[in-house]
């Protein structure tokens, strides 16, 4: 109750609150709740009345489907019972019957089987028949359908074994015989036309005969026409020619001998690749391969480890003697009969390739052992690689599988090669730094002006060429694995280069005036030059996603053995540098260090300039810039006196290392020499002294006239560059009543509260920007008028 009686004091009070006047409308609320009274009971009624009702009906209709379920449930038994008594009659007939259909089934893989065995018969006779009949064309014709034949049960995946592996003897049966039959008749061709062509060029094509055209093979009582001849039987090779599966199966079945002979050693023990040459080119390619191997293997006098050029230039002979038969005469014969997307220089070059990388392979294993012929003889195989590229246009991809550089990336060979480049760079890098022309540029005394701004000295032209040879040499390996490592070789070198060029510049540190001094700065930039340039290069672009992606850019170490580490510990230093982004390109951390090398010996230079100009600029700073005559009782205005030491330091200087520095060096140079002096004098002798008007006019005429003409030579606006002499000048020698009135706005600031510096800052820089001063701050420009000593002060 006492809830109850709570609720009902709470909404009296919320409606009728303490304001007496609202109990007029107390009839209003009592018949308001009388209303809702007569609602609540209405409802009440119709819920005692109604629900009862509504539940008994919910009830029944429940009731009702229950029953129903229970009756369907019944019916689901009764059928469940039945269906299992029929499914247990039908029980045997069904068993019965899957018999059948299985026994239907192997019948007729039965009959399909033999179907095929038929079939191949069939299609083994009708070689047969093609052969003896003389018809090869024929005869070859078929075989590829036999060979289409194990395509189609290999790809489908059938599991009969037996049948496969009698197809497939079929198969080599047959290829043996037809390859026979027609390797005879492609060389008793060739002989005709003299293959090969080994003292001279052969010719481009080989004319036919005027009834050639209708002929395909030779008649017994006609002369054979060559060229009619030789396209009819390549193309017969060509329709013979194994897929790699069975060409492999056949490689292992064949017997070691010749073959043994064609594998490159560096295959480790892979099938041989002659054997996957198109067998028109296996047939071209033999004649070469016997003088070869009779030239240079065993003992013959040719055969000498010490002189591969020998070899490497008989190949080149024979590639450029075959080049015009192969591309006139047998491309259009390959085009013909659907392999135009097989070059036949190109694949005759791929197989002649394979005989100098088994050479160059097998002589390996003695010539790493001899640091000078090893070194010949990578020369040698450069200079191969670069002519079948530049003179033959071979594919860049042929030559990284089947090129004699892939001997070169065996790790023992690779080790031996870097090991090789290290010593001759340093010892190298030892004469170009010793040499008495190390830090001369080649220009130096050349008539000519402005023929080497970069006034870059001989040894870092050498160093930066022994660089790019070094690139040269190395850029057409197969793997990025093995280019990655001579990078990382000449990372090394650009490190130990840096670290020689610091020592030297540190032991002319007290004399800045030697020309090596300038020498090791240009020596620097260029070396930083030639990084930046390099760096964009597609090539190095491609080695830094290469050394990102393995995760290499930790260590230098990593990746280069480490008898290439004695370059003391600034290597690890500079290896923790190239610890960046993946943004950063592959030679940021040298350009890095070489920048930091110029940069602060520019900044030594220029300190040593200040030094001097500061030690001659003392009786300038002492003058009597308080005692000098107005500009009405004076001639002519000449500069100070006391400011020639000064001016003719700072000339003598700017001039000597014009000479000396390359252009942009020496731009950084005097625009920093210009700077410090601007804030040298304006600190040291303007805001120490006072000047009258003729003071102020003197100055601004040594400034203006006599020390901004100086940098006039290297810029056309030299006073952009003194700005805050140059606003202190026009400051010093205002009209007096301009003087006055800036003064004025100084005294009535400064006259402000304490915090007019925040309140009222922009009225003052506002009034300098109109008078053109930008740099000088309110303060200094106060500061600055004050020292007329002859403005009348408020």
């Amino acid at each position: 109750m006492t809830t109850k009686h709570s609720d009902v004091h709470q909404y009296i009070e919320s409606t009728f609150g303490s304001d007496i006047k609202s109990l007029k409308n107390i009839r209003k609320f009592y018949e308001e709740t009388l209303k809702k009274k007569q609602t609540l009971e209405q409802q009440l009624s119709v819920v005692t009345t109604e629900v009862p009702t509504k539940i008994e009906e919910a009830l029944s209709s429940a009731k009702s489907s229950l029953e129903k379920v229970i009756e369907v449930q019944k019916s689901k038994d009764s059928l469940t019972i039945q269906a299992s008594e029929c499914l247990e009659k039908c029980a045997p007939p069904v068993e019965r019957f899957q018999q059948s259909v299985s026994r239907v089934n192997e019948i007729e893989k039965y009959i399909s089987y033999m179907k095929w065995i038929t079939k191949i018969e069939e299609t083994s006779g009708e070689i047969q028949q093609s052969i003896l009949s003389d018809s090869m064309k024929d005869a070859c014709i078929i075989f590829k359908e036999l060979v289409n034949y194990h395509t189609e049960l290999v790809n489908h995946g059938t599991n009969c074994c037996n049948l496969t592996g009698f197809l497939k003897k079929m198969i080599l049966f047959w290829y043996d015989i037809l390859k026979d039959k027609l390797s005879k008749e492609l060389d008793a061709i060739l002989k005709l036309i003299n293959w090969p062509f080994i003292s001279a060029p052969g010719p481009h094509t080989i004319s036919k005969s005027a009834n050639g055209q209708d002929k395909q093979m030779p008649s017994p009582f006609t002369a054979p026409d060559p060229a009619c001849t030789l396209e009819s039987i390549i193309g017969n090779l060509l329709n013979i020619q194994l897929p790699k599966i069975l060409l492999q199966e056949n490689s292992d079945e064949a017997t070691g001998g010749s073959c043994s002979d064609n594998r490159a050693p560096s295959s480790n023990g892979a099938k041989d690749e002659y054997d996957q040459l198109l067998l028109p080119f296996q047939h071209l390619l033999r004649p070469l391969k016997k003088r070869f191997r009779y030239h240079f293997s065993g003992s013959k006098q040719t055969n000498d480890i010490r002189k591969p050029e020998w070899y490497l230039a008989q190949i080149l002979n024979w590639i450029g003697h075959h080049s015009g038969f192969l591309e006139h005469t047998i491309q259009p014969i390959l085009d013909k009969h659907e392999h135009g997307h097989i070059d036949a220089l190109v694949i005759f070059t791929q197989g002649l390739l394979q005989l100098v990388v088994s050479k160059l392979a097998n002589d390996m294993e003695e010539i790493i052992y001899y640091d000078d012929v090893f070194s010949h003889v990578v020369d040698e195989v450069l200079m191969f690689d670069r002519e079948l590229r530049s003179a033959y246009n071979i594919p860049d991809m042929v030559l990284k599988i089947y090129g004699p550089l892939i001997v070169f990336s065996q790790p023992t060979c690779m080790k031996k090669w870097l090991t090789i480049e290290r010593l001759f760079a340093v010892e190298r890098l030892d004469a170009l730094l010793s040499s008495d022309d190390a830090w001369k540029s080649k220009f130096e005394l050349s008539d000519i002006d402005d023929v080497d701004e970069m006034k870059t000295p001989e040894c870092a032209e050498s160093f930066v060429s022994m660089l790019l040879a070094i690139t040269d040499r190395y850029k057409n390996l197969p793997s990025m694995q093995e280019q990655i490592q001579f990078l990382d070789l000449q990372l090394l070198l650009l490190d130990d280069f840096r670290i020689r060029l610091t020592q030297v510049f540190r032991s002319f540190a007290n004399n800045h005036c030697d020309d090596t001094i300038t020498s090791i700065l240009n020596a620097a930039y260029y070396v930083t030059v030639v990084l930046q340039e390099w760096a964009d290069n597609i090539f190095f672009l491609e080695l830094k996603y290469q050394k990102d992606k393995n995760n290499n850019l930790s260590t230098t170490s990593s990746v280069v053995p480490n008898s290439l580490l004695n370059l003391g510990e600034s290597s690890k230093a500079t290896a923790s540098t190239s610890e960046h982004s993946t943004d950063d390109t592959v030679f940021e951390p040298m350009v890095v260090l070489y920048e930091r090398i110029y940069n602060e010996g520019v900044e030594r230079i220029g300190q040593l300039i200040l030094a001097e100009f500061k030690a001659r600029s003392r009786p300038y700073l002492n003058d009597q810039w308080l005692a000098l005559p107005p500009a009405e009782e004076q001639v002519t205005l000449i500069v100070s006196r006391s400011a020639c030491g000064m001016l003719e330091v700072l000339q003598d200087r700017l001039y000597l290392f014009q000479q000396r520095l390359c252009t942009m060096l020496f731009t950084q140079l005097w625009r920093w020499v210009a700077e410090a002096v601007d804030i040298y004098l304006f600190s040291e002798m303007v805001l120490e002294n006072h000047f009258n008007e003729g003071g102020a006019l003197q100055l601004q005429f040594d400034i203006t006239r006599n020390l901004f003409p100086l940098f006039g030579p290297y810029t056309g606006k030299p006073e952009n560059y003194f700005k805050r002499l140059k606003e202190t000048c026009h400051l010093l020698n205002l009209h007096l009543g301009n003087a006055l009135l800036l003064k004025e706005v100084f005294e009535e600031m400064r006259n402000q509260s304490d915090d007019y510096d925040v309140k009222t800052r922009s009225d003052p820089v506002a009034v300098l920007a109109e008078m053109g001063i930008h740099l000088l701050t309110p303060s200094n420009a106060r500061n600055i008028l004050n020292r007329r000593v002859d403005w009348t002060s408020n």
